[in-house]
């Protein structure tokens, strides 16, 4: 029976949404494929089209920082597709935090991906706001975390987090800036000063998500929009 045989390779795709080979012992039969695809997609986490059974491996897309826990899952679905029992409930760590930021400057992503990847979130990072509403609409599993940039040149942040939580209401919301922007008590969202530090974004993440969110303060890292 087709079991998986090493790690995740990158086969291309977008820097957003990169996409990757896992190779299988065996080329599985078509009810196997059925299974595992039954599995997979009920998972909430492919949609159809992201991810596929191709002679001997599958192929998917998927967000680097969401990949260790996956492969956790693929090696479920594997089992479960061979007829093995394997508990429903999902394996430990496999609720994966997802964090959304949309910053019109292109290196304020990356580098709060960086900052935040390792203590375990996956983040999603666009400098476009209609990006940002595609994902939010289409995106499969939660967004956790919006932490948008109030002003941007397509769209006010504060717009942007609306129409967000017009589609996904339970998003909490972290607004930021750069600039002294007028109005931001009265959103009612939190507020990370930039430029911000490691330890500030870390901190105002994990308090807003325990539904106490707290103030940025300014650090050396981010620049201001």
């Amino acid at each position: 029976m087709p079991r998986r045989i090493g790690e995740p390779q990158r086969l291309g795709g977008s820097e957003r949404l990169p996409a990757w080979r896992v190779d299988l012992s065996e080329d599985p039969s078509g009810e196997w494929r059925r299974e595992f695809l039954r599995h997979a997609l009920a998972s909430g986490i492919f949609q159809n089209g992201q991810i596929a059974v191709e002679a001997g491996a599958l192929v998917f897309e998927l967000e680097r920082s969401a990949l260790s826990v996956t492969c956790d899952m693929l090696d479920q679905w594997i089992a479960r597709a061979n007829g093995n029992e394997v508990p429903e409930e999902p394996p430990a760590g496999a609720q994966v935090t997802t964090i959304l930021i949309v910053d019109d400057q292109p290196e304020v992503g990356p580098l709060a991906e960086d900052i935040l990847e390792p203590e375990g979130y996956a983040v999603v990072h666009t400098t476009d706001p209609m990006e940002a509403i595609r994902l939010a609409r289409m995106r499969p599993g939660d967004i956790d975390v919006l932490l948008v940039d109030i002003v941007m040149p397509l769209m006010d942040g504060r717009e942007l987090a609306q129409r967000i939580l017009a589609l996904r209401p339970k998003v909490k919301v972290i607004l930021m800036s750069g600039y002294e922007v007028s109005g931001i008590k009265g959103a009612g969202f939190a507020f990370l000063q930039k430029p911000f530090g490691i330890e500030t974004l870390r901190r105002i993440v994990a308090d807003t998500l325990r539904g106490n969110p707290s103030k940025g303060a300014r650090g050396p890292f981010a620049p201001p929009s």
